[in-house]
């Protein structure tokens, strides 16, 4: 939809490249050419007909409508879409401290009274030996680490989760000490929504004691009991850069649902240990437990890997280690299946390096990925959960440093275990400016069906280096094939921060936040290659393919009853829609992958060009994983789906 509220761009033959409007005097050979080229674009490629990326297409995909609706000249490295007002819209949360609320979506209002608090402290950085960096102490205003939003005491309000990564630890070589000097005294902490986009500090529980810091880097929100209350599964990285002695430990924060939480990692076997595994080889089959050591987390998530109705928690780690996949195992406990299903890494274990690095191999636990991200969704449509894993890669670790790639659930055929692909095997060829001397840089991805013709698309968010690093969009064709449609999509987006794709202005199709980030992209390179930029301005792209294609689509937001139910917002339901015999997934998901990657609780489902909905079905998030089916629903509309009541609220695009 336009922000003019119409549905379609409007058309103009002086826009599309034809001779302008037929005027007395005009040749009969101009009439001719108009005929002609009229009879291409309504006959041979009718409205709606889809375009192949090598064909092109005469309008982009998506256009960055931040100055339009009163963002130009916002910064943001990174940034989400949740509603802060309760208004239905998607509001804006930059930065992890700067608030935008919707109006309408139509534009965006900085939003300043919202009641949370970002505290003035003076940074003292940690110097060698741990001593005090007094030199390089600033005084700054303090944005957390995190900043996820989620309706944690089922009232109907997003309530806000401010996380805190400490920096005044310093090891010794025999223990950790807490350095008094640098730490400021800043602690993690719940902001419970008042509603209209005002929140007030909860009391204090255990995630905001004083004891309970650490190296947050990242949080999935999840109800991992089924007791209708959310919890948190917080990952943490190393208590000092590069240093693997004594890793932060992740934790499993469990919800009273009234916003209080008491650590539950230990009686959840979830406690790993701080100390590295050290052996040279893998462990015997059956002695994995001694792979229970803390990994430097870059990113969490959850969602039901193996379709038994439970969430399961995903780890994503950095220094090239195994990843976590945490099997839910219903009873209050987790188990890890990382290594045995490929989630934890690729089969290439060696370490080496090439013969012109001067480096020994690495051990078996430091010869796989920098995991940051990791996208979920059924890609092929066979009922499970597929991935993609965002990584960190460079052309000197060699091929034991696992590239990104999707993950393929082979649970539809029997066996819950992924199949990987690279994005060498599985998409097309990128060219990087450095040639040979290539990285990766995936820090961020997502799926999302960006032309709603009912195949997901995978959208990757790459950065940090200055060989080629964007924003760019994979369409997957029928055949379930990809190809790159970063250009006509109208991207053209280096350096890519932090992304958050929703439906902000409520028309059908699925519209990405992308923030900007300069790290390692300096004011020379910016000239050269980047048309000279001095601001890492916020990109707002709103979806016009979605409508201008003709397919259909379906949007679900969940409302479930709160403490003995399902949590408020839904978070980890499974939504099914059968249309035109074909069965699509979602999940309803609260948290994904590095520093704030968080996407807003709503299903968007692309139907291509079914014209009706044969089924829905939500698979709730409660206790006695209730299923509610309701048949014969309409297209292109917005749904409520309330927890046990067999109406569905129904409302169309404005």
């Amino acid at each position: 939809m336009d922000l003019d509220g119409t549905f379609f761009p409007r058309f103009s033959t002086r826009a599309a490249g034809l001779p302008g409007p037929w005027v007395p005097g005009r040749t009969l050979a101009a009439m001719r050419t108009l005929a002609i080229v009229l009879l291409v674009l309504f006959v041979l490629l009718p409205l709606g007909a889809p375009v192949r990326a090598e064909e092109g297409e005469s309008a982009p995909w998506f256009q960055n409508v931040s100055a339009a609706v009163g963002l130009a000249g916002v910064k943001a490295k990174g940034g989400l879409f949740t509603d802060l007002d309760g208004d239905g819209y998607w509001d804006l949360c930059l930065d992890r401290q700067r608030f935008f609320l919707s109006k309408k979506g139509l534009r965006f209002e900085a939003h300043l009274t919202h009641g949370i608090d970002f505290p003035e402290i003076r940074k003292v950085p940690l110097g060698k030996g741990g001593v005090p960096d007094q030199a390089k102490a600033k005084d700054i205003t303090y944005a957390p680490h995190y900043l996820y939003f989620a309706d944690l005491d089922n009232d109907g309000h997003q309530d806000a989760v401010w996380g805190v990564h400490g920096w005044w630890e310093h090891f010794d070589g025999r223990t950790w000490k807490n350095v008094a000097a640098c730490d400021p005294g800043v602690r993690s902490t719940i902001w419970l929504g008042q509603g209209k986009g005002r929140f007030a500090r909860a009391a204090a529980s255990g995630f905001s004691a004083q004891d309970a810091v650490g190296p947050a880097m990242a949080l999935a929100l999840v109800d991992v009991d089924a007791d209708g209350a959310l919890d948190l599964y917080e990952g943490r990285e190393y208590r000092q850069y590069g240093q693997l002695v004594g890793g932060g430990v992740d934790r499993l924060w469990k919800g009273d649902g009234k916003g209080g939480f008491v650590d539950g990692t230990e009686a959840a076997g979830l406690m790993t240990s701080p100390q590295p595994f050290t052996g040279s080889t893998l462990p015997p089959k059956g002695g994995r437990g001694v792979l229970k050591f803390s990994r430097p987390t870059y990113g969490v998530t959850h969602g039901d890997w193996n379709n038994d109705g439970h969430q399961d928690l995903m780890q994503l780690a950095y220094g090239r280690q195994w990843n976590y996949l945490w099997r839910n195992n219903g009873d209050g406990t987790f188990t890890d299946v990382g290594l045995e299903t490929g989630f934890a890494g690729d089969a290439i274990t060696h370490g080496k390096y090439p013969d012109f690095v001067r480096r020994p191999p690495e051990r078996p636990f430091r010869s796989n990925g920098n995991t940051f991200d990791l996208a979920l969704g059924d890609l092929d449509n066979d009922g499970d959960l597929d991935g993609f894993l965002g990584e960190i890669a460079h052309f000197w670790a060699g091929e034991a440093s696992d590239l990104p790639a999707l993950l393929f659930n082979r649970g539809s055929e029997g066996a819950f275990a992924f199949e990987r692909k690279t994005v060498r095997e599985a998409l097309p060829a990128r060219k990087f400016r450095s040639g040979d001397r290539w990285n990766y840089g995936d820090l961020h991805a997502a799926f999302l069906d960006a032309d709603n013709d009912g195949r997901l698309d995978l959208l990757i968010g790459s950065g940090d280096y200055p060989d080629g690093q964007y924003l760019r969009l994979y369409r997957q064709t029928e055949d379930g094939d990809w190809e790159e449609v970063t250009k006509i999509a109208g991207f053209d987006w280096e350096g890519c921060g932090g992304i958050s794709i929703g439906d902000f202005d409520r028309d059908g199709d699925v519209d990405i936040l992308a923030g900007r980030s300069f790290m390692r992209l300096n004011k020379a390179h910016r000239d050269k290659f980047m048309g000279g930029i001095a601001v890492n301005e916020v990109g707002l792209f709103r979806n016009d393919i979605g409508n201008r294609s003709g397919n259909h689509w379906l949007n679900v937001r969940l409302r479930g009853k709160g403490k003995g139910g399902a949590n408020r917002s839904g978070v980890g339901a499974r939504i099914l829609v059968t249309a035109g015999g074909v069965t699509r997934m979602r999940e309803i998901r609260a948290g994904s992958g590095l520093a704030n990657h968080q996407d807003p609780p709503e299903a968007c489902f692309g139907l291509g060009k079914a014209t009706t909905i044969e089924r829905l079905e939500v698979r709730w998030p409660n206790a006695e994983h209730s299923v509610q089916v309701f048949d014969d629903v309409p297209v292109d509309r917005f749904l409520e789906v309330r927890e046990g009541s067999k109406r569905l609220k129904v409302s169309a695009p404005r």
